[in-house]
């Protein structure tokens, strides 16, 4: 091998060796996760907060909740009414030969009013059950806006996840590139092996699978968010990690719960629940009807006529009936009691969990930073001065530069998670203030 040939392959081999201490430096800098295509880059970038404001307002699902209070706070109203009262027109003692009104006496035309009186007490029960199930469904209403919300910034963070995800791959893919041709100088100059050259390629070529998952599951996740925001096309979403509220201690987290809107929902249909018990109860009592009745008579020297009466309905057979429908009721509201015990043991159990994933998030993301990130730069670091001095292998390099991309990866991971326990206890320890 001529000097000239050796004098170029170690040009080549050092020019690659500056640019892959250059790349693993530049893996941890956030301009270089802002280098990934978006197919959505000509729409103006949509933030969180932005988002959310147009969940709320938009997306179907909550519009259905909302006209559900409109139709059970008019409901309440409603059934609290007295029935409408009847009127009665008729005919009496008519003949049928002549149809005639005064060929007989008692041939007269009537004309009658009735107003019936359900059971004492029935009706504003019933109007107050209602309005409590109208409080009921608001407070669905605001529990399924903050479950939307959750929804969203998991879907959010999903997508910067994966968009970050695709510039840290991409940008490694650059470092394989320069790595395959520091190979082929080195195999040129007769100081490496072809075998070198295709490991080298290999590995550069393996990343382009991940990046297309890593753009797959971005798309999906656009997707998302936009049937979420009721959009006809997948929005362009800012690049800017959300800095969510730090969630309460796990005493305090747990101390809110009885507030959550969801868990309110449940409670108030515990109590309309036991108002239907009172509901049923009224059966015992008589419904009312009263009537009046005028009737005049055409029969010459036949006086006019007045009719009266009250109509009582006997529950005289409560075993069969009210007794049934009473038991029925208190059954209905067991079931809404025990529907309220588990429903606030499963949020417990998910605070604690959320709690716990978030305490781990934040403690293997400050480890990562702090230990495992730097100490695989630094490997690799090593690796190639050894390889560069002759006392490693390719294989060596490859390996130390993937280690350094998959705690890169990791470390996105890790931050990701920590959002999502974040967003997470944020709904758990909701109060309700986000309206629709």
């Amino acid at each position: 091998m001529s000097d000239v040939q050796r004098s170029s392959g170690n040009k080549h081999f050092l020019k690659w060796v500056a640019a892959i201490r250059r790349g693993a430096e530049l893996l941890s800098l956030p301009v270089m996760l802002m280098m990934v295509f978006s197919p959505y880059a000509s729409a103006a970038p949509l933030s969180l907060q932005e988002a959310e404001a147009i969940a709320l307002r938009q997306n179907p699902g909550l519009g259905v909740l909302a006209q559900k209070i409109a139709e059970l706070r008019h409901q309440a109203i409603a059934v609290a009414q007295l029935p409408d009262p009847h009127l009665a027109l008729g005919a009496a003692n008519l003949p049928l030969n002549s149809f005639s009104m005064n060929q007989q006496q008692m041939s007269m035309l009537s004309v009658g009013l009735s107003q019936t009186f359900p059971s004492f007490g029935k009706l504003g029960l019933e109007g107050q059950q209602t309005g409590i199930e109208a409080r009921e469904a608001a407070d669905t209403l605001r529990g399924r806006s903050a479950e939307l919300v959750l929804l969203l910034r998991r879907a959010w963070l999903q997508a910067l996840y994966a968009e970050d995800a695709v510039a840290t791959v991409r940008h490694q893919e650059r470092l394989r590139s320069e790595t395959v041709q520091a190979a082929l100088a080195l195999y040129r100059s007769a100081q490496g092996s072809q075998a070198d050259v295709f490991r080298a390629r290999l590995a550069r070529d393996s990343l382009a699978n991940d990046i297309s998952k890593l753009q797959s599951d971005r798309a999906s996740d656009l997707a998302q968010i936009a049937q979420i925001l009721n959009l006809p096309e997948p929005p362009s979403i800012a690049h800017r990690w959300p800095n969510l509220p730090p969630p309460p201690t796990l005493a305090e987290a747990e101390a809110r719960l009885s507030g959550q809107p969801l868990l309110r929902a449940a409670q108030a249909q515990t109590r309309a629940a036991q108002m239907g018990v009172r509901v049923a109860k009224t059966g015992y009592w008589p419904e009312v009807t009263v009537s009046v009745d005028y009737g005049q008579d055409f029969y010459p020297g036949s006086p006019n006529w007045l009719s009266a009466g009250v109509d009582l309905s006997l529950p005289i057979f409560p075993g069969d009936r009210q007794d049934q429908d009473v038991a029925a009721a208190r059954a209905k509201a067991l079931q809404a009691q025990y529907h309220y015990e588990d429903q606030h043991l499963a949020l417990t159990r998910q605070a604690r969990a959320a709690f716990a994933r978030y305490a781990a998030f934040k403690a293997q993301l400050e480890r990562t930073d702090r230990q495992l990130l730097p100490t695989a730069r630094a490997a690799f670091s090593a690796t190639l001065a050894a390889y560069s001095a002759g006392r490693a292998e390719l294989s060596a390099v490859l390996r130390t530069q993937k280690d350094v991309l998959g705690y890169a990866l990791t470390r996105l991971q890790y931050r990701r998670d920590l959002a999502l326990s974040a967003a997470e206890l944020d709904f758990l320890t909701t109060q309700g203030e986000i309206q629709p």
